[in-house]
């Protein structure tokens, strides 16, 4: 067959694993026609036991009375990524990035206003998440974060209903990091890595890939 037809049956045979991540790979990638879920989602063992997630076809949903985070199963590789929290349910809850090393799974991600991020620079040795917690988003808000690889240092940026949050940029992460988030107190999220369209995605940036496989 074509280039393209045998492009697409080795990423569909192999779960995506290997994919490039150029932009011309992913394209081709998005234009084909996908069979059962969106490969990339909240991990089922990456986990607190104390959060419920449910894996729907294009999207999951997670909730929690007591603190607990997940982490997605994907790596963000590629140039520049975004993901979006939907607020179903009003709690408490924050929204980032983790490291692979991370553990604190009965804990929430650690939140991007923390005295230890604003006063020194980061040290990789000391810091294992970084996140946003809105603390005044409402339910039917949606709350965006970007991972952007396109620079010297990588930028993790937050925004609110489409609205960047400037004051909350962490700048300087190293190390391969995945999507995480945190609930607590009866919150309900639903996350978006890219299987349905984003509501506020930003120019350049696409949903997640898994450009090495899943973890």
């Amino acid at each position: 067959g074509s280039f393209r037809d045998v492009l697409v049956s080795e990423i569909m045979g192999c779960c995506f694993g290997l994919l490039s991540s150029d932009d011309v790979s992913m394209d081709r990638l998005e234009e084909s026609v996908r069979e059962g879920p969106y490969p990339v989602r909240l991990h089922d063992k990456l986990r607190s036991a104390n959060v419920n997630i449910i894996h729907h076809q294009d999207y999951d949903t997670i909730k929690g009375a007591f603190p607990g985070t997940a982490c997605c199963n994907a790596i963000l590789e590629q140039t520049r990524a975004y993901y979006e929290v939907t607020i179903l349910k009003e709690g408490v809850f924050c929204m980032g990035v983790a490291s692979r090393s991370f553990k604190g799974f009965d804990a929430f991600l650690t939140n991007a206003t923390d005295k230890t991020i604003k006063n020194r620079e980061l040290k990789e040795n000391d810091r294992k998440s970084w996140g946003y917690m809105c603390a005044d988003a409402k339910e039917g808000d949606v709350l965006g974060c970007s991972y952007d690889l396109n620079d010297v240092k990588s930028v993790l940026r937050f925004y609110k209903n489409g609205k960047r949050v400037k004051s909350m940029d962490i700048v300087g992460i190293k190390g391969d990091v995945t999507p995480a988030v945190s609930v607590s107190g009866d919150c309900q999220l639903k996350i978006n890595f890219g299987g349905e369209e984003q509501k506020y995605l930003p120019a350049k940036f696409k949903g997640v890939i898994a450009t090495q496989g899943l973890i």
